[in-house]
C-alpha cells in the first residue's frame, strides 16, 4: 500500500507539473481574455468605469491611486535589487516576499480592476488574473532550485507573494538597490501605471459614445 500511495502522489505531482507547464505558457493569452472582459463590462455592462480626475471624482480615487504608487514603488524596489540569472536576490525588498515583480504588477492590476466599477464582477477576475501567476512564480522556483538550491532553499521562509512585513526593518538594513540594476530590470516600465486616470476617462468617453 505505501507503494501504491507513493505512486499516486508522483502521478499527481506530474499532471499539477503539467497543468502549471500549461498555464505558464499561456499566462499572456488567459490574461488578456480576462482583462478583454472586464474592459467589455466597463464599456457596455451596468455599472462603468470610475471617475478618477476632476470634481466629480469617486471618493475611491485616493485608495485606488494608493494602491498604484504602491505597486509601482514596490516594484522599482524590487527591480533595483534583481540580479537576474546570476543569483537568488535575496536583499531588500526580497527579505520580505519572494516575487516582488509579481506583486507590485498585482498591485497595479487590483487599481485597475477596482477602477472599471462592478466589484462583483472585477474582483473575481482579478483573483484569477492572480491565480495565473502561481504557475509561473512555481515555474520560476524549480528552475532557481535546479541552479541555485542552497540558496533558494534558505529563501523559501520568506513568502511568495504576501508580503511579510515585519521584516521590513531586515529589508532595508541589506537593501542594494542601484537605479542602473533598477532601469536594466525595465522598472520604468511600471510607470505607466499612474496614467490609469486618464485610461479611465477615455473608457468613460467610450462608454457614451458606444
Amino acid at each position: 500500500m505505501p507503494e501504491v500511495a507513493e505512486a499516486a502522489k508522483g502521478l499527481r505531482e506530474i499532471a499539477c507539473g503539467r497543468m502549471f507547464r500549461w498555464i505558464a505558457g499561456r499566462r499572456g493569452l488567459l490574461a488578456s481574455i480576462l482583462w478583454v472582459i472586464a474592459v467589455a463590462n466597463a464599456l457596455w455592462g451596468n455599472a462603468g468605469p470610475l471617475d478618477l480626475l476632476g470634481h466629480g471624482a469617486s471618493v475611491w480615487t485616493p485608495w485606488i491611486l494608493a494602491l498604484v504608487a504602491l505597486g509601482v514603488l514596490v516594484r522599482i524596489w524590487g527591480a533595483g535589487n534583481l540580479n537576474k540569472n546570476a543569483q537568488v536576490t535575496q536583499t531588500g525588498i526580497y527579505r520580505m516576499v519572494r516575487h516582488p515583480l509579481y506583486l507590485g504588477n498585482n498591485l497595479v492590476f487590483l487599481a485597475f480592476f477596482l477602477s472599471l466599477g462592478d466589484p462583483a464582477l472585477n474582483i473575481p477576475l482579478f483573483l484569477l488574473l492572480l491565480a495565473l501567476h502561481y504557475p509561473v512564480m512555481f515555474q520560476e522556483e524549480k528552475r532557481l532550485a535546479g541552479e541555485y538550491p542552497a540558496a533558494l532553499a534558505e529563501h523559501e521562509s520568506v513568502p511568495r507573494l504576501l508580503p511579510n512585513l515585519r521584516a521590513l526593518p531586515a529589508a532595508l538594513k541589506s537593501d542594494c538597490f542601484s537605479l542602473q540594476r533598477a532601469l536594466r530590470n525595465r522598472a520604468a516600465m511600471s510607470l505607466w501605471a499612474f496614467s490609469l486616470p486618464l485610461v479611465m476617462e477615455i473608457l468613460i468617453w467610450l462608454r457614451g459614445v458606444v
